[in-house]
């Protein structure tokens, strides 16, 4: 009898033990879903920044072209800025999937039926995904922020031309 209120006691303190670690990991996830939702408001700024950069160069680009004496060097510059545009617009779609992915995995994450492993093993790859996010997110504002001042200097040259 003493064996069976010892194993019971020790049953007790391990069920216990493991459901202290569900909900320590239960609550970095919701941690990681508010970091995500920071990352998906700055993604959505950068797309509509990305926007208002793919018009100015779409304005820029015409103007280039109505010009008789087109300088050949500023319509490379712009047709570089387009294919960078294309490739942002590729990656900021990319990145809105997986910031959605996040969301996804709630549902399964909260309940029971993930093991203490899985758990850990998703917060890592949710972690990673969120490093990734930030970094290129960073890499398009930085993109758009050079594209932006150089068609500036191109609109500046047009004027005074």
């Amino acid at each position: 009898m003493k064996k069976y209120l010892v194993f019971s006691f020790l049953a007790t303190i391990l069920f216990t033990a493991c459901d202290d670690t569900r909900k320590a990991m239960h609550d970095e996830y919701l941690e990681f879903v508010m970091h995500t939702d920071s990352l998906e408001t700055v993604h959505e700024a950068m797309v509509v920044s990305h926007k208002a950069v793919k018009a100015d160069t779409r304005t820029l680009a015409q103007k280039l072209k109505d010009v008789e004496a087109t300088d050949s060097i500023a319509m490379t510059d712009v047709q570089e800025h387009q294919m960078q545009l294309k490739a942002q617009a590729t990656s900021l779609a990319k990145l809105k999937k997986l910031i959605e992915s996040h969301a996804d995995v709630k549902g399964y994450f909260m309940s029971d039926s993930i093991s203490v492993e899985q758990m850990e093993q998703q917060l890592l790859d949710m972690e990673a995904n969120n490093e990734e996010i930030a970094a290129r997110l960073n890499q398009i504002k930085t993109e758009l922020q050079k594209i932006e001042a150089e068609q500036e200097i191109l609109k500046n040259q047009d004027s005074e031309e």
